[in-house]
């Protein structure tokens, strides 16, 4: 392990939410069972969508549910790779939780920006309220007087230069929750020629109007900026200390990089932190995706400073010192017991529809069946999978039956054009590597077993099927019930992220079920460190 690479593991505090989950949004609020943080990710093609944390200091984080959580809320069938939800803003107004986000790619099922509303953060939250404007990353800023202010970023109609984005603004009718009146056109990035401004957030802070986006595209050049103002509609004026958070400057062999998409909260003893995202590289790639971090900010001569005293993404940025423990007394809400009661985990996730539509529990815990379909290749695979959220780990999966003509296993996915998988079906162990931009690495190889493993049946035999990641190497290891383990050796996985495969998500790990009928049923799917 290179020096670099060692440093990519980290070890401490940030990230607060390792692997997939970018683009963070967050929001406060009071209430009698003490103070609450609640965060919020993008999620792209996958459903159920938006995934809703909460945490009381900062640090440990509990998912409690999705904003998408129901078949018919909303439909991102049509949506490619990397397309569907991007950048959900949480707010709360004093009474009902907000959350507006963009679907991009839908086409007539629906594209563009949304909101959507509900009293409990677990949900269930409403049907989608479309907005009528253009663009991408929408937010909401709520005054103290309770005037809603909605605003994003699109694509500038007459660009100066190329990718130059703009901001705008308009007012928010509290009660049919979309814009009116007047837009203004508030900005196009910090510096002059600055790419994709987005991700903003505009908020209030000792009688100025700030707003925080990001820019430089969401790669190496990403960057946090802001800029104030005396009004929401302007004019906006940038700190002389912009970029105030970016790595680019630290150059590529930093550990991690990609820095910005931040959202900004004041906690209760009047500290304030910010939420962004990064990624962790291994040989220049980014199999887990963007990932969650926090990061101490301090306030100085009016303008918000990031990780004070070091400019950078602090490994254990501190978190917040508690009045109150962790735990509340408040227990899980009764919306959240009827999601825990209705099988699936919480954190189990599908390709472009809900995994309740194709895998179920059995009636044995822990067992879930999954309905044979289409192959990764496919847009409807029928995959229910996890987030990767570790460097070097194990995940595995247990088969326990299939159906004749049913090839079952464990598959890591980052897209239809980049997967590898380990499946069983049809007498015979595979190994199959897709790399759709680069054909000629593509592979299937059988995974044979040793003397001493009886032979399949017809069928598919059980067996723990796992993979042992080492940064962009994995090891493939098919333990079958009675058998002797079968080791391959090292399969390259280094296709599996967006600088070989382009698109914003990270690798997802789970259990596929390829053929044109029948089922297969699994259990203990699972990552370990």
């Amino acid at each position: 392990m290179t020096e670099r690479q060692s440093a990519v593991l980290w070890g401490g505090v940030n990230p607060i939410l390792p692997g997939f989950y970018p683009d963070p949004s967050v929001c406060r609020v009071d209430g009698e069972d003490g103070t609450w943080f609640y965060l919020i990710n993008s999620t792209f093609e996958y459903l159920p969508g938006l995934p809703i944390h909460r945490s009381r200091d900062l640090i440990n984080w509990e998912l409690i549910g999705h904003v998408l959580d129901r078949p018919g809320q909303i439909d991102v069938s049509l949506v490619g790779d990397s397309g569907g939800l991007f950048a959900p803003t949480i707010r709360h107004d004093g009474n009902r939780f907000l959350v507006v986000c963009t679907v991009v790619g839908g086409g007539d099922h629906g594209s563009g920006n949304f909101v959507v509303t509900a009293t409990d953060p677990a949900g269930p939250w409403s049907d989608p309220i479309w907005w009528d404007m253009a663009g991408i990353d929408p937010s909401i800023m709520i005054d103290p007087d309770g005037t809603l202010w909605a605003h994003g970023t699109r694509l500038a109609p007459e660009p100066e230069w190329e990718q130059q984005t703009e901001v705008w603004v308009k007012r928010l009718n509290s009660q049919t929750l979309k814009p009116e009146g007047g837009e203004t056109i508030i900005w196009s990035g910090a510096l002059r020629g600055a790419i994709w401004s987005e991700g903003p957030h505009l908020f209030h802070h000792e009688g100025y109007v700030y707003l925080l986006a990001a820019e430089g595209g969401t790669s190496f050049h990403h960057a946090i900026v802001v800029a104030r103002a005396e009004s929401p509609l302007g004019p906006f004026t940038g700190n002389p200390a912009n970029p105030i958070l970016t790595h680019r400057h630290l150059g590529r062999s930093a550990p991690v990089s990609n820095v910005g998409h931040a959202d900004l909260v004041e906690a209760q003893d009047g500290t304030w932190w910010a939420v962004c995202l990064a990624t962790r590289e291994w040989d220049h790639c980014d199999l887990l995706g963007r990932e969650t971090f926090l990061v101490p900010v301090s306030w100085e001569d009016g303008w918000p400073v990031f990780a004070p005293g070091e400019g950078h993404l602090p490994l254990n940025p501190g978190g917040l010192t508690l009045q109150q423990p962790l735990s509340s007394d408040a227990g899980v809400s009764p919306v959240q017991e009827a999601k825990q009661n209705t099988g699936l985990h919480s954190d189990v996730i599908a390709v472009r529809r809900h995994p309740s539509e194709f895998c179920t529990l059995t009636e044995n815990s822990g067992e879930f069946l999954i309905q044979a379909g289409e192959g990764l290749k496919g847009s409807l695979p029928a995959f229910a999978a996890k987030r990767l959220a570790g460097l070097t780990s194990r995940v595995q999966l247990r088969l326990l039956d299939a159906s004749a003509g049913v090839r079952a296993g464990l598959a890591l996915r980052y897209s239809a054009t980049a997967f590898v998988t380990l499946t069983v079906g049809g007498g015979a162990v595979q190994i199959e590597s897709f790399n759709g931009h680069a054909p000629t690495k593509s592979f299937r190889t059988t995974l044979r077993t040793p003397p001493a493993t009886p032979e399949f049946p017809a069928g598919t035999a059980p067996g723990v099927l796992s993979f042992e990641l080492h940064g962009t190497s994995a090891v493939a290891v098919w333990e079958p019930a009675g058998g002797v383990p079968v080791r391959s050796g090292a399969v390259d996985v280094s296709h599996l992220c967006a600088k070989h495969d382009g698109g914003f998500v990270g690798v997802t790990y789970g259990a596929v079920a390829a053929g044109d009928e029948g089922f297969a049923i699994f259990s203990e799917l699972r990552e370990e460190a």
